[in-house]
């Protein structure tokens, strides 16, 4: 089984006073089977994915997104890819110095982060690190569905027009599962 591995190191320095102790973090260590047929874009995709929809969640709240987005996948009704899937919504093109630019209609996708008109770097680098972890344990089949099978998901501060006509899967901390 080849296994591209990525070493990231996330390192944070204080920048208060001297009596702050100044935070190091240990390198973290991804393993991405690329026998999987998935490419780091994908896993990028992914954790970006996770990062900017639950980064705040609990371990199985961060997988349980994840997964919502592999389940994606695997339908039939939705992009083949993961980047697809995530960036799936109505998009516009607009030319910005003879070069054509192609953006989402804001608040308009599937995942509300990619068309909310605000930067997709992100900020906090141990929150990434975790995402980049999850994304990759994911694909690889670390981890169990714990929404089983679900498709949709939203904050359980909201109640959208479309949670009717669905089953509810599975309740994770702050998201509600369908399918």
């Amino acid at each position: 089984m080849k296994k591209f591995i990525l070493l990231a190191a996330i390192i944070l320095v204080g920048c208060g006073s001297n009596d702050e102790p100044v935070k190091v973090y240990e390198p973290v260590v991804i393993n991405i089977d690329i026998s999987t047929g998935m490419s780091y874009n994908e896993v990028e995709c992914l954790a970006q994915n996770i990062y900017f929809e639950a980064r705040g969640e609990p371990f199985e709240g961060q997988i349980a997104v994840a997964h919502v987005v592999l389940n994606r996948q695997k339908d039939t009704r939705y992009p083949s890819t993961l980047c697809d899937v995530i960036r799936e919504g109505p998009i516009s093109s607009w030319f910005l110095e003879e070069q054509q630019r192609i953006v989402p209609l804001r608040d308009q996708c599937q995942f509300s982060w990619w068309c909310d008109g605000l930067s997709d770097e992100p900020k906090d680098l141990e929150a990434w690190g975790r995402a980049m972890y999850i994304a990759s344990g994911v694909i690889a089949g670390k981890y169990e569905d714990p929404t089983n099978g679900a498709i949709w998901y939203h904050s359980n501060t909201i109640s959208p027009n479309w949670n009717f006509v669905t089953r509810t899967t599975a309740k994770i901390e702050n998201h509600v599962f369908y399918r």
